[in-house]
């Protein structure tokens, strides 16, 4: 038997290293555009499921915070984040839940309740039971006692809806399968999109409003199709 050439070995396992990267960046592509497929403006009618969006619905710029309503550090920046894209004429943001694996059954029950929340009552609902659930939780998986004051839901409507409405259940499943298949391993992360375009970055951590802004500036005055790149902020 002729023994392989070493030069020709080497080669075909470069080769066979390439398709594989070529084969897991077409992954990743596909289901980040099955993601940004997902944004949308909010004039959406009772019992719907989701995406939540606060602020302007047809804004030029999409902020999606991939949270949990467990995480500590969502805990403290969810608000900060809230009021600043408030404060901008042509930024919205979206709500993505990601309940962590180690913050236990607390984190999935609480993603499950807020959904019920916007499903029962709408985008301002929804917003309202991720403020009061972020005030009230004791985060780390330790949760909190209690229902939610939602106005307009009642209270064991809600914690009903949170336990037994299959939709939601699946939803918030479909969404953790999203943000591990984008790469989102910790909370908060944000993906923001330019909606003219179709081009988006992502951000790893906490970041504050001039990161923000310079993500918009860059996402602006980029050229080339749809990407998504993982930046750490700080």
């Amino acid at each position: 038997m002729t023994r392989p050439n070493k030069r020709w070995v080497i080669l075909g396992a470069l080769l066979s290293g390439l398709v594989i990267a070529t084969l897991a960046f077409s992954g990743f592509v596909t289901a980040t555009m099955t993601f940004l497929s997902h944004i949308q403006d909010q004039s959406l009618p009772r019992n719907h499921i989701g995406p939540w969006v606060l602020g302007t619905p047809n804004a030029r710029w999409t902020i999606t915070e991939f949270a949990d309503l467990e995480c500590p550090y969502c805990k403290t920046y969810t608000p900060n984040l809230k009021s600043w894209v408030l404060q901008q004429k042509d930024v919205n943001l979206q709500w993505h839940n990601v309940p962590l694996g180690f913050h236990g059954s607390a984190a999935v029950h609480e993603a499950r309740r807020a959904e019920c929340a916007g499903k029962l009552g709408g985008s301002g609902a929804f917003w309202q039971a991720v403020d009061q659930t972020f005030e009230r939780t004791r985060s780390n998986g330790q949760g909190f006692t209690g229902h939610l004051d939602v106005a307009g839901i009642d209270s064991s409507e809600l914690e009903s809806c949170s336990v037994n409405d299959l939709q939601v259940a699946l939803h918030i499943d479909q969404q953790t399968r999203e943000a591990a298949s984008l790469g989102v391993e910790a909370t908060p992360s944000l993906v923001i999109r330019d909606n003219t375009t179709g081009k988006s970055v992502k951000l790893e951590g906490p970041a504050d409003g001039v990161t923000l802004l310079s993500a918009i500036d860059w996402l602006a005055n980029s050229s080339g199709g749809s990407t998504v790149e993982s930046t750490h902020s700080k």
